[in-house]
């Protein structure tokens, strides 16, 4: 190998690392989601939560998401169940009912490797399309993922739409 081969190598090693890096974002901050009583909790361990673009990330505020952007939303998970197909869906946690976030597929699948087994860490990768229709706001948001014996894994986190 040449050294100019290597230079090239170690040059690309180094954006693909930065890339991926890039796309897990900030570390944010969430929390379980609260079920009433008489309904089974999550079904899962949530490991680590990260939202790119926040910048707002480090000081544990809601991250800022503008208007037209897209968000990359992802999240490290342990399910205590197995599956061979998942829905999932973000929602807007309001006082009424859950609100499904629009433009976004609920084949789960699409987003992390089917079929999931128990124990085994799995990681789940969204885009996220922020709409200008969004009103601009902070949204307490719910993310689940579910399968047909709607054994889920839940959590909730905040995040903020600007202009």
């Amino acid at each position: 190998m040449t050294r100019d081969s290597v230079t090239l190598f170690s040059f690309i090693f180094c954006l693909l690392f930065l890339g991926l890096y890039h796309v897990e974002g900030e570390l944010v901050q969430w929390g379980p989601c609260s079920y009433p009583e008489g309904v089974t909790p999550s079904n899962c361990t949530v490991h680590e939560v990260n939202i790119d673009p926040c910048k707002e990330a480090a000081e544990n505020k809601p991250c800022k998401l503008k208007r037209g952007i897209v968000g990359n939303m992802t999240f490290h998970y342990t399910p205590t169940f197995s599956s061979d197909k998942l829905e999932g869906r973000i929602y807007w946690v309001s006082q009424l009912a859950d609100i499904p976030f629009l433009g976004l597929n609920s084949n789960a699948c699409l987003m992390t490797n089917c079929p999931i087994e128990a124990g085994q860490k799995n990681i789940y990768r969204v885009q996220v399309p922020i709409l200008k229709e969004y009103p601009v706001r902070t949204y307490n948001l719910k993310w689940k993922i579910w399968n047909d014996q709607e054994e889920e894994c839940c959590f909730q986190y905040q995040i903020k739409i600007t202009k």
